[in-house]
């Protein structure tokens, strides 16, 4: 009798091998497509972030908060995803990702955060590469 398949890990999943928690803050806060989101830059999602702070929008706010965390965290910025993801949990707390944006908030789960999400971007690259040639 022939054993059960496991389903293939995702890279995501290799690369957090095994923690839950890691794992699933970053399903919601690695960029997919980056290059998508990266147009319009980290200072731009900043920005209106903070306009639709001050028109009590907290939903967009929190959004545009995340985006910046997300782009920041792409381009290697730790200290400043942290601070977007903090102010993304402070202007709605009731978030249903406030659990992912306090996971950034313990250092140490974000340096572990950022190294696995900088691997995934790394593979990314690489694997972008292969298929190009």
């Amino acid at each position: 009798m022939e054993a059960a398949r496991q389903p293939e890990k995702s890279t995501l999943e290799e690369l957090c091998g095994g923690d839950s928690k890691l794992y699933d803050a970053l399903t919601l806060t690695v960029l997919l497509n980056p290059h998508i989101t990266i147009r319009e830059g980290m200072d731009n999602f900043a920005a209106k972030a903070q306009e639709y702070e001050k028109m009590n929008d907290h939903v967009r706010a929190r959004m545009s908060y995340h985006a910046a965390g997300e782009i920041a965290l792409y381009e290697g910025k730790l200290d400043q995803a942290r601070k977007f993801f903090k102010k993304a949990a402070e202007v709605d707390p009731g978030s249903p990702y406030q659990s992912v944006y306090e996971y950034y908030f313990d250092k140490e789960n974000a340096d572990k955060a950022f190294k696995a999400a900088q691997e995934f971007y790394a593979h990314g690259k690489k694997h972008l590469e292969e298929t190009e040639h």
